[in-house]
């Protein structure tokens, strides 16, 4: 019986051009989509490659110089591009991917391409994920909104349950029948998108991307289910079907344009977060108040680079100076980062309500595109940073009893320079993301639950209609 009422209004759909027209424009989107993405990921990858080259051949490449001289030059860290990026790009548009190792100083990430975009970026990109996030609900609204309602106006819905249909079989095979016609524009670019990924991962790293694409199809289906049983449920309960897709696009933009900006300023007044300005006046105070410390320690003397500390000990106060920062940056850049985090879950929670929020973060974090990834570039990235440095101020320590007071005439060469690696940023695997991830999962799996047991509610009273 479910079956068979499946069969009939998936063919009913067809016969009125809404699962080729409404599904068609969508599924033509997302191979467009994917097509871009792909192209811009291509180009993306290569630049990086070329830049991060000639970056690390430029710092083997100095002349003989003082190391201090070298680590101000310092060199790139580039952020690979993820091989789903081409399905969800995530927050790499407006974060940035470039980090100047410098001495001395932690740096932020630079070059966001949201800085060159139009005002239209804030409307989204054409992504295969923006796509399912916010076109992918509209089109199950399209196809299913007169499901029960259009029935009982037409007088079919008291016909099928006086032949003994139960409602339960009437809801599954309702929504068996939207599934069926969701699968049939989907899977294909599922496979489309699977294919690209497999083709963008970069060696050795092909089976996780694929399990994280996986994971990420299994997060839309049940974006997509939750939609299913909201659509059949207010179908059922509304008294037309003008009052059910009214109350459904109502639904559809308070979940799409209202939800993610109001949850986004409220998550930022629950869990506030400092101003650029607060955030440097803060870890310079802990900076000084650290170096301060070590200086008075080391050398009895809070005056630093002053007479009491002789030319021939720089080489080893730069060296405490840096070491004793990096807890200070540890910890300020580790506080901020953790209260962007918390801002995150508190959105992801707010999923249960509307649901968009917890896909969007489930898709970012298998796509490596969120901010947890983020962290993790920018950390390995710092820790990269402290090698040249530490490096470099060994060797000014090194060197520094033989010279005296000639501590600004020592000159490194290539040598030195050499010992210094390659950045290589190798994200992590797609077991960590998942661990990551599971609030936004478990956030879908209830919000399913609950438009389930909404939807069953509302078809079981059509009996008592």
């Amino acid at each position: 019986m479910v079956m068979l009422i499946a069969l009939k209004d998936f063919l009913e759909r067809q016969r009125d051009g809404r699962l080729y027209w409404a599904g068609g424009v969508v599924l033509l989107l997302l191979l467009s989509a994917l097509a871009v993405g792909f192209s811009r990921q291509q180009e993306v990858r290569a630049e990086q490659k070329v830049a991060q080259t000639l970056d690390y051949k430029d710092w083997l490449s100095q002349d003989r110089r003082h190391p201090h001289d070298a680590a101000h030059q310092g060199m790139h860290a580039f952020k690979p591009d993820a091989a789903l990026a081409i399905v969800d790009p995530g927050i790499n548009p407006y974060i940035g991917g470039t980090i100047w190792l410098q001495a001395h100083r932690q740096s932020e990430v630079k070059f966001r391409p949201a800085q060159d975009a139009t005002g239209l970026q804030r409307f989204g990109d054409l992504s295969a994920g923006w796509i399912m996030q916010v076109l992918g609900p509209l089109l199950v609204i399209v196809l299913g909104f007169n499901t029960f309602a259009g029935e009982r106006e037409q007088g079919i819905l008291r016909q099928t349950l006086s032949l003994g249909v139960s409602p339960l079989q009437l809801l599954w095979g309702k929504a068996m029948a939207l599934a069926m016609g969701l699968a049939a524009l989907l899977v294909p670019a599922a496979l489309a998108a699977a294919i690209a990924v497999g083709l963008g991962a970069e060696s050795g790293t092909t089976s996780d991307a694929l399990m994280r694409f996986g994971a990420m199809a299994v997060g839309y289906a049940l974006y997509l289910g939750i939609f299913v049983f909201l659509v059949l449920g207010v179908s059922a309960a509304a008294s037309t079907s003008r009052v059910a897709i009214t109350v459904l696009l109502a639904l559809w933009i308070a979940n799409t344009v209202i939800a993610p900006r109001v949850l986004s300023e409220l998550s930022r007044v629950w869990q506030p977060s400092p101003t650029k300005l607060e955030f440097t006046k803060e870890l310079n105070a802990g900076l000084k108040a650290e170096a301060d410390r070590v200086w008075q320690q080391a050398f009895g003397t809070t005056d630093r680079w002053s007479r009491d500390v002789p030319l021939s000990q720089w080489g080893r106060a730069l060296q405490l100076d840096d070491k004793a920062s990096y807890a200070i940056y540890d910890h300020h850049y580790g506080k901020l980062w953790d209260t962007y985090e918390r801002q995150q879950k508190l959105q992801e929670w707010s999923g249960l309500v509307f649901p968009l929020l917890a896909v969007r973060a489930w898709s970012m974090g298998l796509a490596g595109t969120d901010f947890v990834h983020h962290r993790n570039f920018t950390t390995a990235a710092e820790q990269h940073r402290r090698v040249v440095q530490d490096l470099m101020s060994d060797d000014l320590v090194a060197s520094a009893d033989p010279l005296g007071n000639q501590h600004f005439q020592y000159q490194a060469g290539p040598d030195l320079w050499a010992k210094v690696p390659a950045f290589h940023y190798h994200p992590p695997s797609a077991g960590w993301a998942l661990r990551s991830n599971w609030t936004s999962l478990a956030v879908l799996i209830a919000s399913l639950l609950l438009a389930l047991g909404f939807a069953w509610a509302a078809v079981a009273r059509q009996r008592a209609l």
